[in-house]
């Protein structure tokens, strides 16, 4: 029965994932059809993406590391990268990626609490960046020319869930109440699903013991932690923003920060894989807002999800595969990523 509730609840994401690939399927198309147009592209300005895309990963590399407490670099750069590539092919989008992350970190020795907690942590410090992002705009909108009405919705959005974010990440590490609620949510749901344990501490306990040790252990590197929550999204920004100087515009106002910020919450859109379509659609569209034409915003919208959202695919095969040496070197047996989803990194970890 229980084989059967799995398939079933499999079946119907796939369904979902298949209509809405065929929804936003015209987009892609549109999309790709500017390929001979990337040839307009200035000299340099693809191998320059693809440099700042590799220096945002490195930064989210690091926030992973301060908030896990290692310093096992590969391990952070592989189990990311791999888990990243699977989201970007599998639907499910970010939850795709936490578990088979989840999983590669287990893997390299990172006890459940630690990496649950750790990977929570640097979510919402990396959604929070995000989402205060369109705040640096607040002095183009309020002094520069009138800004589109679709700019200005997504940026209230966006202020909005940094807001809760904030909240949520305030409450979480400052009292204990809102931790011990999550725990005992958490309890009531495995025993649910038939994974509680009666004779293991619970999840309640193993969270605060994991928030305590997190919070002191970021407590002096908060500098450290806010320049990698920073750099992460800046240097992704500055892909964009050379996507765009690459098709002859060289106007990079703060306005184009809201095109982005619009476009990676489209990204977080589940129905997907990487919120593929969605993102197309939305960053040309914003594009335009923005001022470019049509034609050129497909070009510059092209040119950063190749290197954005395709060239982390073959990387995160690669990194796999480095996982599993630097695994085998220290003596531990890898599943197969494919058993990765087969437990929850929210259950397990709390």
């Amino acid at each position: 029965m229980k084989r059967w509730s799995m398939f079933a609840k499999r079946a119907l994401l796939l369904a979902i994932t298949a209509v809405s690939i065929y929804l936003v399927m015209p987009s892609v198309i549109e999309t790709f059809s500017s390929w001979p147009e990337l040839e307009r592209l200035r000299e340099g300005s693809l191998l320059a993406m693809a440099g700042l895309i590799l220096l945002s990963l490195v930064c989210f590399w690091v926030l992973l590391g301060l908030c896990l407490r290692s310093t096992d670099w590969v391990l952070m750069a592989s189990s990311q990268l791999a888990s990243s590539a699977v989201s970007r092919i599998l639907p499910g989008g970010s939850a795709t990626a936490t578990a088979v992350q989840y999983r590669l970190l287990n893997d390299g020795g990172i006890n459940a609490a630690t990496a649950g907690t750790g990977l929570t942590v640097a979510t919402l410090l990396n959604f929070a960046v995000l989402f205060a992002m369109p705040v640096v705009a607040v002095p183009a909108i309020l002094s520069g020319p009138p800004i589109d009405s679709a700019l200005l919705n997504g940026a209230v959005v966006a202020a909005i869930a940094f807001v809760a974010a904030a909240v949520i990440g305030g409450l979480l590490l400052a009292w204990d109440r809102p931790v011990i609620a999550l725990g005992r949510v958490a309890d009531r749901i495995a025993r649910l699903v038939g994974r509680f344990d009666p004779l293991a501490p619970s999840r309640s306990e193993r969270l605060l013991d994991s928030r305590d040790l997190i919070r002191s252990y970021l407590a002096d590197r908060w500098h450290l932690v806010a320049l990698a929550s920073v750099g992460k999204w800046g240097f992704d920004y500055l892909a964009l923003v050379m996507a765009v100087r690459g098709t002859g515009h060289d106007d990079t106002s703060s306005v184009l920060m809201l095109a982005f910020v619009t476009a990676s919450l489209l990204g977080k859109i589940p129905l997907t894989p990487g919120g593929l379509g969605f993102v197309e659609a939305g960053l040309a569209g914003t594009l335009v807002l923005a001022g470019l034409s049509a034609g050129d915003a497909a070009t510059a919208t092209l040119a950063y999800r190749l290197v954005s959202y395709w060239l982390p695919i073959p990387l995160g095969v690669l990194a796999y595969g480095v996982h599993r040496v630097h695994m085998r070197h220290r003596g531990v047996r890898v599943p197969p990523i494919a058993d990765s989803g087969a437990g929850s990194p929210t259950l397990d970890a709390m």
